[in-house]
Parts: structure tokens; C-alpha cells; sequence
């Protein structure tokens, strides 16, 4: 008598990958349409005890792909006037110089906005503030608290 060769049905092997392989890619569907929904969080870059601002009170700029915003009354300063003498941001420069002693500058860095910051920075140096800078996610929105506060409302 001649045996028969053994065969191996790959049949139930095939389905069960078949389920699995889908199953992934509901759960990649869900994610992705779950992080799309998702709300903005808000972010406040709080001042370290650590640091060396010497008690001084921060003062917020965020830098972007169009300018730098000035908080807490975010105003847009367009990256074309930035060289500026007479800008906004120059005038409040300006401004915090003649009290330097009681505040610094703070400024948010978001990734678009780089090129923005390394010309924020320059001109913060030149005006000789002390000056500390966070990078900053794009999704993220900056809360900024009221002068004098130490929270956002």
C-alpha cells in the first residue's frame, strides 16, 4: 500500500491573518480620525524657581512662521518689519529695557517659526533683557496670564 503525501491546509492560518490584518487597520483608522478631532490643548510655559530671573516677572513673545505675537495683548508683528526701528516689537523692546531689572523675556518658539526667533533673540541680546525661550508645539496654544496674575484664568 502507498501512502498518501501528508497536505497541509493553510486555509484557517490564511483567515485568522486575514482578521488580524484587518482588525489593525480599523484600530489605525480610529486613532487617526480620534487625534484629527481632538481639541487644541492649552499650554502656559510657567516661570522655574530654579531659573535665574531673580524674581523678575516674565513678559510672553511667540514666535511664528508669519511674525511674533506679543501677549498678553497678541499683537502680530509681520517677520517683514522685524528689522524695523520703529516696529512694534522694537518700541516694546524698547520699553522693557527701562525695566529690565523687574522683567525678561520669554519667548515660545514654535517649529515654523525659527527663522522668526534667531531674529527675536538678536534683538532682544541688543537690547541687553535677560532672556529665556521654550519650543513650543504647533498644536498647542499659549495661554498667557494677565500681568500680575500667575495663572491663566
Amino acid at each position: 500500500m502507498r501512502r498518501q503525501p501528508l497536505q497541509l491546509d493553510l486555509f484557517p492560518f490564511l483567515s485568522i491573518l486575514a482578521c488580524t490584518i484587518g482588525t489593525l487597520i480599523l484600530l489605525v483608522v480610529v486613532i487617526s480620525v480620534s487625534s484629527l478631532t481632538r481639541e487644541r490643548t492649552t499650554v502656559q510655559i510657567l516661570a522655574r524657581e530654579t531659573a535665574q530671573n531673580d524674581g523678575r516677572a516674565p513678559r510672553y513673545l511667540e514666535c511664528r512662521r508669519d511674525g511674533v505675537v506679543i501677549h498678553p495683548q497678541r499683537q502680530l508683528v509681520p517677520q517683514s518689519q522685524l528689522a524695523s526701528n520703529t516696529s512694534l516689537l522694537a518700541i516694546y523692546l524698547a520699553s522693557l529695557r527701562n525695566r529690565s531689572d523687574r522683567e525678561y523675556v520669554i519667548i515660545a518658539v514654535r517649529p515654523d517659526g525659527f527663522p522668526c526667533f534667531e531674529q527675536v533673540r538678536e534683538q532682544v541680546e541688543r537690547a541687553g533683557l535677560a532672556i529665556g525661550y521654550e519650543p513650543f508645539n504647533a498644536e498647542w496654544e499659549l495661554c498667557v496670564p494677565a500681568p500680575g496674575r500667575s495663572n491663566c484664568p
